[in-house]
């Protein structure tokens, strides 16, 4: 993923949580969760399984309502713009995707173009250029009429990302992005969206991956934030036990020279 089209896509202003309270039902998942995403950079959302990252996600995109606190994109308060106007500025990456439609890749990535035409397929020949442009980023140009029934758990992803990028967001939340990606797309595909220029916000679980190419890091323990800030600063040998339970050294790789976590195999003594 390589050959980025400079100025294709822009940030539209930073992400502001404040005081962000969630649940469902009497069980509270999200608490007085506040954190700050500025405009332009990868803000990566950490935490074990269960901490809150997918439902701080939705809930920041806009597809739940808090139960308090505010999210703001720039000045405006996401939970009070029309749905259209927040499928414009913000697209989702959803860690599962899937529909039984009769559809083919290429479908499923103009499914991007919807808020900026009204009905679709109407004006089909709208967003033409951006559509390609999003399938040249997500090397999938070559998936287009494949029936998406057919397409790998990897591919589907790929498409998927098109799909988004299609939508020409400002902000780019991605669900654990590199699932179902061999580790070469893994790479490919967080050093394509880091040079967007968008405002993106990815739950990872690859601590290595997120201290390459994020520029903040969040961590979540039981729907509450537990450290952030750049990632040497938050991936600590003392934050990994803490929070996910495993002995590990965090360094600077000698050839890299990035930051890296090594876990110790308790089990073999």
């Amino acid at each position: 993923m390589t050959g980025l089209k400079t100025g294709q896509m822009t940030s539209q202003g930073g992400v502001t949580v404040r005081d962000l309270s969630w649940g469902v039902r009497d069980r509270r998942i999200l608490h007085d969760v506040s954190l700050d995403c500025p405009a332009g950079t990868v803000t990566g959302l950490l935490g074990p399984n269960g901490s809150g990252k997918t439902s701080l996600l939705h809930v920041m995109a806009g597809l739940r309502r808090p139960a308090g606190g505010s999210v703001r994109l720039g000045e405006e308060d996401v939970h009070d713009m029309s749905a259209r106007t927040r499928a414009r500025r913000i697209a989702v990456l959803e860690q599962h995707s899937s529909t039984n439609l009769p559809l083919t890749a290429g479908q499923v990535i103009e499914l991007g173009r919807i808020p900026h035409r009204g009905r679709w397929p109407a004006g089909r020949q709208e967003g033409a250029e951006e559509i390609a442009e999003a399938m040249r980023l997500a090397e999938v140009t070559h998936l287009v009429d494949r029936d998406w029934q057919t397409l790998s758990g990897g591919e589907r992803q790929r498409v998927q990302l098109a799909r988004a990028l299609a939508q020409q967001p400002g902000v780019l939340m991605l669900d654990e992005p590199t699932n179902h990606l061999d580790l070469a797309h893994q790479i490919d595909l967080l050093a394509t969206v880091r040079e967007l220029g968008l405002t993106v916000i990815a739950a990872l679980h690859d601590l290595d991956l997120a201290a390459a190419f994020c520029d903040h890091l969040v961590v979540l323990r039981d729907g509450r934030v537990v450290a952030a800030g750049a990632p040497p600063e938050v991936l600590t040998s003392d934050l990994v036990d803490d929070v996910y339970g495993v002995e590990a050294t965090v360094g600077t790789h000698e050839h890299s020279g990035r930051l890296h976590v090594v876990w110790h195999d308790e089990r073999a003594r």
